[in-house]
């Protein structure tokens, strides 16, 4: 329904391709602006100008209810955390395992820089999150749960690329078509994971939880807690953001929750009836 300009709500369909051509767009065009800051809140920034400017969906309650910030999930929270810091760690075992690393103690500013994770990364997690599981994801279940996770995959790895495209400071080293094929397929298997996470706990804080713990991790231990000579194979190939490992343990955890192997609770979201 419209008033004015301003569509009061917009059928499921019709947000989520709005949504997607909007994120893409700006990724497309930030890339290079501020080292890729614009881009990493892109997706906030284009939920609120959903909810707020296309649609009148955020001058409500239940508009910003649908997004799955009204409840912690806290249930859900061990769970998380397992499926990806504890891959995380467990990939970087893997090396070490493999004879590629070894692990060391800790020196430098290891703690402050640990505390400067634990401040940025849960806002630059939400910033993602509030636009791929709490925006998107929900309007994209006409589809059925899994074609959902699997377009929500596709676009946000689609958001990635002009930053690895475009920019020497992400995913920069190696082999490029190996490197891009680990990086997609991990983030589909991320997709998967962060989203049924979020459709189990109805709520967008595991997804939030999720992100961080990966992002924070594997950057705390590559940089503190190993020390390779063959860093390419160890952090890019291997273990790391996007590693075979870590793509692999990522993939592993999602089909259990898929077939609900851990333990938690039934998904309470659904789609808009009216998409």
């Amino acid at each position: 329904m419209k008033t004015g300009r301003v569509f009061r709500r917009l059928p499921d369909r019709a947000a989520a391709l709005i949504f997607v051509i909007l994120v893409l767009g700006v990724s497309l065009g930030t890339a290079r602006v501020l080292d890729g800051l614009v881009l990493a809140v892109s997706p906030l920034l284009v939920t609120l100008v959903m909810l707020l400017v296309v649609t009148r969906e955020g001058w409500t309650r239940d508009g910003w209810r649908r997004l799955g910030t009204g409840r912690l999930g806290l249930r859900d929270w061990p769970v998380t955390l397992v499926t990806t810091a504890g891959v995380s760690v467990l990939a970087a075992a893997g090396v070490v395992v493999c004879g590629l690393a070894r692990f060391v103690t800790p020196g430098g500013a290891w703690l402050s820089d640990a505390l400067v994770l634990c401040v940025t990364g849960p806002v630059l997690a939400f910033a993602e999150e509030a636009g791929w599981r709490g925006y998107l994801l929900p309007r994209l279940l006409w589809l059925g749960e899994g074609a959902a996770l699997l377009v929500g995959g596709v676009v946000w790895a689609g958001w990635h690329l002009p930053y690895i495209l475009f920019t020497p400071n992400y995913h920069h080293d190696g082999n490029r078509a190996l490197v891009l094929a680990l990086f997609t397929g991990s983030v589909l298997a991320f997709s998967a994971l962060l989203g049924r996470l979020r459709l189990r706990s109805d709520s967008l804080w595991p997804a939030v939880l999720g992100h961080f713990a990966h992002n924070a991790t594997f950057a705390w231990i590559g940089t503190y807690a190993i020390s390779t000579t063959h860093p390419i194979v160890a952090n890019e190939y291997l273990a790391g953001d996007t590693g075979l490992f870590v793509l692999l343990g990522t993939a592993f955890c999602a089909l259990l929750l898929g077939q609900q192997l851990f333990p938690g609770t039934a998904s309470s979201t659904a789609p808009d009836p009216s998409a």
